[in-house]
């Protein structure tokens, strides 16, 4: 009966340590996945806004920031990335310490026009979520690649190959992670990041 019973509790307590692995893993928020802040990376590549004014990356310093990368001709990744960033947002308090951002990868088509119905259509009220436009889509390609290390192409016809990934950055600029759209982990870790970065002064 002693042997059974300290089988059982054995087995209990591993269950309560893999467990505690599981909720640290889903809550804890990812280390830096490099040490320096991407907005002066960013700045070297020219955007506009939906007004055609240059892009305000000081208004991202700061701030946890959600970003991806998509285009309006887009019917299969883009879809499930905006919706992912839409519930994401959904799920958080409006405040002034999180901004949105989505990046076109095909400026030449998505006019100010363009991109300003389509974020109608996945705006969240009180939250903030920027559409800005790089110059060219060779910029916008070789900044998903060179800052933030996605794989982006142009293919035949108006097909754009890139990847399925929402990047989250913290309120120093570091990026901390990268989800696919399928990755609901994002809202937890950007709830948690929130309150860490609301804790610096």
């Amino acid at each position: 009966m002693k042997r059974l019973f300290l089988l059982l509790a054995g087995m209990g307590a591993a269950g309560f340590i893999a467990g505690g692995w599981w909720w640290y893993d889903r809550e804890a928020v990812p280390a830096p996945i490099k040490p320096d802040p991407v907005w002066p990376l960013l700045a070297t590549y020219p955007m506009t806004d939906l007004h055609g004014n240059p892009a305000p990356l000081s208004s991202l310093k700061g701030k946890v920031v959600l970003l991806d990368f998509i285009y309006t001709r887009c019917s299969s990744v883009c879809p499930r990335l905006q919706n992912r960033l839409h519930s994401t947002l959904r799920n958080l308090p409006p405040t002034d310490n999180l901004v949105a951002v989505s990046i076109s990868l095909d400026p030449e088509h998505d006019t100010p026009e363009y991109l300003a119905s389509y974020a109608a259509s996945y705006a969240v009220p009180g939250h903030m979520w920027l559409y800005w436009r790089p110059t060219s889509q060779k910029w916008a390609i070789q900044m998903a690649e060179s800052v933030f290390g996605l794989t982006a192409a142009p293919l035949e016809g108006n097909e754009i190959l890139h990847s399925d990934a929402l990047l989250l950055i913290d309120c120093e600029g570091r990026l901390r992670g990268i989800y696919s759209s399928e990755d609901d982990r994002i809202l937890k870790h950007t709830q948690n990041l929130l309150r860490i970065c609301g804790t610096k002064s």
